[in-house]
């Protein structure tokens, strides 16, 4: 006979204690506001002054620029040129290898969106989604190199060399996970792997020979069938883009008032002496990095190296913007911590192992200096009034961007030349 009364569902017990807790936080947190609340608009003034002065402007136009790439369906066509990338190293299926670029190019949490969505249509099982969304969770590019390097740093080289260092680490982080796997799981994308290469063979042409002409037409046909399926005349997608755009930036602001106020009474209980930048580290990235910069550890590879990590790790509040998209498509996110850990980890490794090497070649990647946050003002102004040699950061990042894309292609026909002599 079940004991179970029917007035109370599995799991209702553990979610109790979570409202209980999260109920008992916010209490605590508006007891600590109302005793000093001196303090407290300080904090939220310190994290809308770094919102509305460096992030919401460097942000703004790569924002509205990402969305129209991918809703003229360039994403997708980037990821159907990187199938065997994302289906062999990272164990994901092909079909939504579109997941990866949009990654790198949109920033978190817009995969773990589009994975929950593809999970909706059972296109991807929920631990394929988690997976994915955990593979392809990286930071804004324009946040590393225009808000990071060029606002916080002063120094847009050192910005870019972070976002190789964010894009590498991540990659690599991805790879790890994936051969971590059960064996079960290779074989299945060994498997449909052989398959996806079978259906897109030439008509008339025996399986495995895919051509290159087959790869660029199959690219062609992915981005026009996404440009098509979104339908947007280009007046009405540049109105939806930048509402989209100033949504999410609002959406960012409010996450950063609300961390900047949670570290600051976090804060009032640390002992004396403690590292004022790790516990905004550890929290949320943007307010982690600004700390960073400007109270870091003396070093400069170390500094840059905890930057890299902090930027690899995202924050906690990345991590619950994760869980918010995925726990109600019933996406668990139990290995998403981890391949932060990795990510972090492995970003730290590489800032210190290529510094020395890279700065003695580019003598503008080590920062000129650190200012106080008493002269933020000034420096924003900097910024904002031109400066700073942003030109010079867009031949880096064209640069940059152009080689990572010409070794994911190189890497992608050598890849499917060996399958073909294979079959």
């Amino acid at each position: 006979m079940n004991n179970t009364s029917p007035e109370t569902p599995p799991g209702s017990k553990g979610s109790l204690w979570t409202t209980f807790w999260l109920g008992l936080c916010a209490v605590t947190l508006v007891v600590c506001v109302i005793y000093d609340p001196g303090k407290a608009f300080d904090a939220t003034l310190q994290g809308l002054t770094v919102w509305w002065h460096i992030v919401f402007p460097a942000l703004l136009p790569f924002l509205v620029l990402s969305e129209m790439m991918i809703a003229y369906g360039l994403v997708h066509g980037l990821g159907t040129l990187f199938d065997p990338l994302t289906r062999r190293l990272f164990r994901i299926p092909g079909e939504s290898g579109f997941l990866l670029p949009l990654g790198l190019i949109a920033g978190f949490p817009a995969a773990a969106e589009s994975a929950a969505r593809l999970h909706g249509q059972h296109k991807l099982t929920a631990g394929e989604a988690a997976r994915l969304s955990a593979a392809a969770h990286f930071c804004n590019p324009m946040l590393i190199v225009v808000v990071v390097g060029t606002g916080f740093m002063h120094t847009p080289a050192l910005g870019v060399l972070l976002a190789a260092i964010h894009i590498a680490a991540g990659l690599t982080a991805g790879l790890t996970m994936g051969w971590l796997r059960r064996p079960h799981d290779s074989a299945t994308a060994t498997a449909s792997a052989t398959v996806s290469t079978s259906a897109s063979a030439s008509p008339g042409k025996p399986a495995g020979q895919t051509t290159k002409t087959s790869l660029i037409r199959q690219v062609i046909r992915s981005t026009e069938n996404a440009r098509r399926l979104d339908g947007r005349s280009f007046g009405r997608l540049l109105g939806d883009t930048v509402s989209v755009a100033v949504q999410t930036l609002l959406s960012v602001g409010g996450y950063m008032l609300i961390f900047a106020l949670i570290i600051q009474v976090i804060s009032r209980v640390l002992p004396k002496g403690f590292p004022d930048y790790i516990i905004p580290g550890l929290l949320e990235v943007h307010l982690g990095s600004f700390r960073l910069a400007e109270s870091g550890p003396g070093s400069p590879a170390l500094q840059a190296a905890l930057i890299g990590a902090g930027l690899g790790w995202g924050g906690l509040c990345s991590y619950f913007q994760v869980r918010a998209v995925l726990k109600p498509a019933g996406i668990g996110s139990r290995g998403f911590l981890l391949t932060r850990l990795l990510h972090g980890a492995y970003a730290y490794l590489i800032t210190l192992l290529i510094w020395n090497p890279v700065t003695s070649l580019f003598p503008h990647t080590v920062p000129a200096y650190r200012d106080s946050l008493a002269d933020f003002k000034t420096q924003s102004d900097l910024l904002l009034s031109g400066g700073l040699p942003l030109w010079g950061l867009l031949g880096w990042q064209t640069a940059l961007f152009a080689l990572l894309l010409g070794s994911m292609i190189l890497f992608t026909f050598i890849w499917r030349r060996k399958m073909r002599h294979q079959v």
